[in-house]
């Protein structure tokens, strides 16, 4: 089965009124929220969830920030 990932981008985008990229940002770094929790909130698949955070780099930016 073909995921339309546009599809759910677009959904989310005028949903919230945001670039893709910010609303993950906030759901998954800002308030720290698990994939499963992330994507039940936003209404979409995990796996929707999961390939759009591959997308953006945000497990990169989420577990590999430097502590100073």
């Amino acid at each position: 089965m073909k995921v339309d990932y546009e599809a759910y981008k677009n959904k989310l985008e005028s949903q919230f009124n945001q670039d893709l990229r910010e609303i993950l940002f906030d759901h998954y770094i800002t308030q720290e929220l698990g994939p499963s929790v992330g994507a039940k909130q936003l209404g979409i698949p995990r796996q929707v969830f999961v390939h759009f955070l591959n997308l953006y780099n945000l497990n990169d930016l989420k577990f590999n920030q430097s502590i100073e």
